[in-house]
């Protein structure tokens, strides 16, 4: 019986060649990497196919536990009955789970594991190991040593499903009579679903975080209808969708392509979503059912005002003035938009930012100046656990003296005033 987990199985004579000029970094030990090492192996593992499904921070922290291994076709990692030191993910290659043969001789092969897969989890416990693992191809893993891998788990085990391969659940249906003295994947806690956060604005970015649009971008929203209705009047329209009609919407992908051709300020796609989600976060527009922030994908949205369909069309004087105002605008929202795409991110379920917005909010962190004293891989950490917060109103409590402390702060935008019982405002503390 063979059970292929993991990538499809792939030619074992073919082994993936992966650059090796920065192992060198996994070489050394974890408290002698610098920051430098740890940007080193963080850039070349987040782009290594096999560790697509590892979450970013999971990676973060591999970069600084792990080392690497290159072994030769027939290694064998451990045996059954074996006492684990070391936890491990395969780069590349692949191996071989085997269990003794029920008459006593040689090995029955239960599975083979290849790149991408993680096993080797009895470490926790200090449990046997429930299997015997044989490189079946030439493989380029990574190890973590059981200590390292404690501390590992302790802060990253909620990125382990779909990581984790369970050797006992592998034996076990060989065997059901097997002590399963392996992993329990029962033991990895489950991601709290985004549905609870759906109606928090701090935690859900599809939301406005102030209860109405500015001037400045309710008029950069009516500039950019008006426009819209007198260039290219069909991306505004009714829309079905799952048998539901939704009233003067239009498809977001289609609204990042219009406003690139409007003006050679806005370069990029990417460009273009901060700066809608820079009218979404201030309910000037928002996607019809407030489920998604501004994507650019097949996702309706609309104009404020316009959610009952009825398209009030601007006239020809106001549709020249507004054409005469678009570069402004978009000038204006080309300043506003990485500001907008940055609260976007920082109001994610830390489970949701991918690798692309780790990089955002790590490169926010290394221009705040009261965090340069930190050093790389704590500002990558930090880049995981960040949750934005928005106190529009003056006045407001963060916290107490005499209270529990709960949070950690880093004010991005404005001050807030520090006073101490019976003394009144001792100091105020700024951006």
């Amino acid at each position: 019986m063979k059970i292929l987990s993991g990538s499809p199985q792939a030619d074992k004579a073919q082994t993936p060649v992966i650059s090796l000029d920065w192992t060198e970094c996994l070489d050394k030990r974890p408290t002698d990497r610098t920051s430098d090492d740890l940007d080193t192996i963080f850039s070349k593992l987040k782009d290594v196919k096999a560790f697509e499904k590892f979450h970013p921070l999971l990676i973060q922290q591999l970069c600084y536990y792990s080392y690497f291994e290159y072994l030769e076709k027939g290694v064998t990692l451990f045996r059954t009955g074996d006492l684990g030191a070391n936890w491990f993910a395969i780069l590349s290659g692949s191996v071989d789970v085997c269990v003794p043969a029920e008459n006593g001789k040689g090995h029955t092969l239960i599975c083979t594991l290849e790149a991408g897969a993680a096993f080797g989890e009895s470490i926790l416990y200090d449990t046997p190991r429930n299997a015997t693992v044989i490189t079946s191809a030439v493989v380029m893993l990574l190890r973590v040593e059981q200590k390292d891998f404690k501390i590992l788990w302790e802060r990253n085990k909620q990125y382990m499903h779909g990581v984790i391969t369970s050797l006992s659940r592998l034996t076990n249906t060989l065997d059901p009579k097997r002590r399963a003295s392996e992993f329990d994947p029962s033991l990895l806690p489950q991601v709290a679903s985004s549905k609870f956060l759906k109606d928090d604005p701090t935690r859900n970015p599809a939301l406005p975080i102030v209860p109405t649009a500015s001037v400045r971008i309710q008029h950069a929203a009516y500039v950019l209808r008006t426009c819209i209705l007198s260039k290219a009047p069909q991306m505004i329209r009714d829309r079905k969708y799952h048998l539901k009609m939704h009233r003067s919407c239009l498809v977001g992908s289609e609204m990042v392509d219009w406003l690139i051709h409007q003006s050679p300020i806005v370069h990029s796609r990417s460009q273009a979503v901060g700066m809608w989600q820079a009218l979404l976060e201030e309910a000037a527009i928002a996607h019809v059912s407030q489920e998604h922030y501004f994507k650019d994908k097949y996702l309706f949205y609309r104009f404020s005002g316009d959610e009952d369909g009825k398209m009030i069309r601007p006239g020809s004087a106001e549709q020249n003035a507004s054409e005469e105002q678009l570069n402004d605008v978009i000038l204006t929202l080309a300043q506003v938009g990485p500001d907008a795409m940055l609260r976007m991110i920082l109001r994610k379920p830390p489970h949701e930012r991918t690798i692309d917005d780790l990089e955002i909010i790590y490169d926010e962190l290394l221009h705040v100046k009261a965090l340069s004293h930190l050093s790389s891989l704590v500002k990558r950490e930090l880049a995981g656990v960040l949750i934005f917060e928005a106190h529009p109103f003056k006045g407001e409590i963060l916290f107490s003296q005499g209270d529990e402390g709960k949070s950690w702060y880093i004010i991005l935008k404005g001050s807030v005033q520090c006073s101490i019982y019976g003394k009144g405002v001792v100091g105020t503390l700024h951006e």
